[in-house]
């Protein structure tokens, strides 16, 4: 599942290839990058596919996770994939990156990368949630208490949304945004 889930991001990438820019250095953040399956993928992508150089960071939480990428990547011989330690929040980059990824952010991490990445003027952000628990446990609506009665329909509405709410603070910061599925619903229910 997780391979389709990252061939089809991939796709996507193709797919805004066009907004990046055709010369120099290609600079890639992955935040929350987790296991950084999707991290190697793009990097092999833009360096061996498209022929390009590229410098790319990996950024989550997890230590052990974070030593773990970064022996991959030197095992590799992937110099310009580097892996940092530490809360995204507190990620301070340099430079505008043109590119931010993010797959299956829990919950708030979600919001936290894309508030990161328009907060360091990302060209292009390519994000596909994970979970929307926040609003959740939070909505508070009489009016719509014939939704929210019914479990299963609160989660949905709150799904829908909290990423309805994300293009619109997204397009509040002069992007142009899209929601499509990554996958069919099959295989994940992180899809959109």
């Amino acid at each position: 599942h997780k391979f389709r889930q990252i061939c089809r991001f991939l796709e996507y990438v193709e797919d805004i290839y066009q907004h990046l820019p055709r010369e120099g250095a290609l600079l890639i953040y992955d935040l929350c990058c987790g296991k950084s399956y999707l991290s190697f993928a793009i990097y092999h992508y833009f360096t061996v596919i498209k022929n390009r150089k590229v410098e790319m960071t990996g950024v989550d939480l997890k230590a052990d996770v974070i030593e773990y990428c970064s022996g991959v990547a030197k095992r590799l011989g992937y110099r310009d994939l580097n892996f940092i330690c530490g809360d995204i929040n507190d990620f301070a980059p340099g430079t505008e990156p043109h590119l931010v990824v993010s797959l299956h952010a829990c919950d708030i991490a979600t919001d936290i990368v894309l508030h990161k990445a328009t907060e360091c003027g990302a060209k292009v952000i390519l994000s596909t949630p994970c979970c929307h628990h926040e609003l959740n446990h939070t909505i508070n609506c009489p009016a719509l208490a014939f939704v929210t009665e019914h479990s299963m329909l609160r989660q949905k509405l709150c799904d829908a949304a909290t990423d309805a709410m994300r293009l619109k603070l997204l397009e509040a910061n002069g992007y142009i945004t899209d929601a499509i599925e990554l996958i069919d619903p099959e295989e994940t229910p992180k899809n959109i």
